[in-house]
């Protein structure tokens, strides 16, 4: 168990944000996913600070952890590029140019996209994890330290709101 003020939470979080930001671009080559990637490192030890217990020092846990959520994001982004390419909708095709059925599902496939970026965070990590990255619920229980239920809900969620957002 952590005992972790406010106070000393913010201290923490002014003194390595940084470090670790800089540490996690090492790996990602990203700005701006490094910085997401150190803020859930940060969240995550907030939200769990009552039930974690580290057997080294707090500064090695949060260099482990970036590290560790770098490698994952990296693995994510693999898969869904690979997803991405894999799902190219080709604007001509050799047998049958039909531009207008093909220019409707980029259109569509655009506004999917657009639709999964508009989810709350936790509900977009979870969806894209189950759906592009293909994961089982239990896998992404797991890795989120969530129970399946929570998963199963939130892929609810997503569903429901996707479903509203493209009509």
């Amino acid at each position: 168990m952590i005992l972790i003020n406010e106070k000393s939470y913010k201290d923490l979080f002014e003194e390595m944000y940084n470090p670790l930001c800089n540490f996690a671009f090492k790996y990602l080559g990203d700005e701006e996913a490094s910085e997401d990637v150190v803020q859930e490192v940060f969240v995550h030890l907030w939200e769990k600070r009552k039930k974690l217990e580290i057997n080294s020092s707090l500064k090695s846990y949060l260099f482990s952890s970036v590290k560790n959520k770098s490698i994952e994001k990296l693995r994510r982004l693999k898969v869904e590029k690979k997803y991405l390419q894999s799902s190219d909708v080709p604007l001509f095709t050799e047998t049958n140019v039909d531009f207008e059925d093909e220019m409707q599902k980029a259109i569509l496939k655009d506004k999917i996209y657009q639709s999964v970026d508009k989810l709350p965070k936790k509900c977009k990590i979870i969806f894209k994890m189950a759906k592009f990255d293909g994961l089982t619920y239990k896998e992404i229980a797991d890795e989120l330290n969530l129970s399946e239920k929570t998963i199963e809900s939130q892929m609810r969620r997503a569903f429901i709101m996707l479903r509203e957002m493209l009509g």
